[in-house]
């Protein structure tokens, strides 16, 4: 008996999808690597642009307006603990509000910005003083202090303030 075998040649069948296959990684390949130079080289073309910083120009203001405005905020702050004095903390951090608003308005120096420790280092004593008072009311699990005395030393700072 014969037998015979037929072997089929290798590459018998099409080739096309390989070579379309093969182009397209080729494509890909070369786009991703033409993405990454692209991203890497938009930084080295640019030129840094010249910052501008912008100088803030602080003008005195006329404290014979200020004052009033400011002392009639302490008078809204009294008003509304003589409304309900168990309202301590609350009366507390709106004077420091509006003390630091005031000392801020009227020097330039962002004080309402400020930590005790760094009003501490400024030239501003009065108000470190005011501020330490404020603390503890403010800060403490139970508030305690002397709202009216603390609003009348408020008073006093915003009233002499050169």
């Amino acid at each position: 008996m014969d037998t015979t075998i037929n072997l089929r040649r290798m590459f018998d069948f099409s080739q096309l999808p390989i070579i379309i296959a093969g182009v397209i990684l080729a494509a890909l390949t070369v786009a991703i690597i033409l993405m990454f130079l692209y991203d890497l080289l938009k930084d080295y073309q640019r030129k840094p642009k010249e910052e501008v910083e912008e100088v803030k120009v602080f003008v005195k203001p006329d404290l014979n307006k200020l004052r009033p405005q400011y002392l009639a905020l302490l008078d809204s702050i009294e008003a509304e603990f003589n409304k309900d004095t168990t309202k301590i903390r609350p009366a507390y951090e709106a004077m420091s509000r509006v003390v630091r608003e005031f000392v801020y308005k009227a020097t330039g120096t962002e004080v309402d910005k400020f930590t005790l420790s760094e009003i501490s280092r400024t030239e501003f004593k009065d108000l470190t003083m005011l501020v330490g008072e404020y603390y503890r009311p403010e800060f403490d699990k139970i508030s305690e202090g002397d709202v009216r005395a603390s609003l009348e030393k408020s008073r006093r700072l915003v009233a002499g303030w050169n």
